[in-house]
């Protein structure tokens, strides 16, 4: 499947998702229905979750923003939790990452306003993921639950 039928797929997805006339309870998002969705086979990904600490402790709040190695531009985003807690999602929620190596930046935007825009208390410290230091290697059939970061304010 080409890249832009896959960015096709997933917007698809993110739109009924959202759809305030869907019913819910009927709403079938099962790796079936998706995969017939996709016109094909799925990526195969792998779960990675963790915590991000800010000052030592769990932040809700913030986002995490994953880019390819070389490349300028995000290619997926997700925030914590009221618990600090994250997980990546491809297909279905939290269902994890291809295999391969990135580099992660961070904001943090506690109270964003209604349009996702807000104050970022890092100031930009950890935005940039070439200098924020932060690399992430997925393996193949290797799921991993405990991927933290400890972030400072200051």
């Amino acid at each position: 499947m080409k890249p832009s039928q896959i960015a096709k797929v997933v917007c698809l997805l993110v739109l009924i998702s959202f759809s305030g006339c869907a019913d819910k309870t009927k709403a079938d998002m099962s790796e079936k229905r998706i995969k017939a969705m996709a016109g094909g086979e799925l990526k195969n990904v792998v779960a990675i979750e963790g915590v991000v600490n800010v000052d030592g402790n769990p932040e809700a709040g913030v986002n995490l923003f994953l880019y390819r190695e070389g490349n300028d531009n995000p290619i997926m985003e997700c925030r914590t939790d009221e618990d600090g807690k994250y997980c990546w999602t491809t297909h279905t929620r939290c269902d994890g990452l291809e295999p391969g190596k990135y580099l992660i930046g961070f904001t943090y935007v506690p109270k964003p306003r209604k349009n996702g825009s807000g104050v970022d208390l890092f100031k930009g410290k950890y935005q940039d993921p070439r200098k924020s230091g932060f690399k992430l290697t997925v393996v193949a059939d290797s799921p991993e639950t405990d991927v933290d970061y400890d972030l400072k304010l200051k």
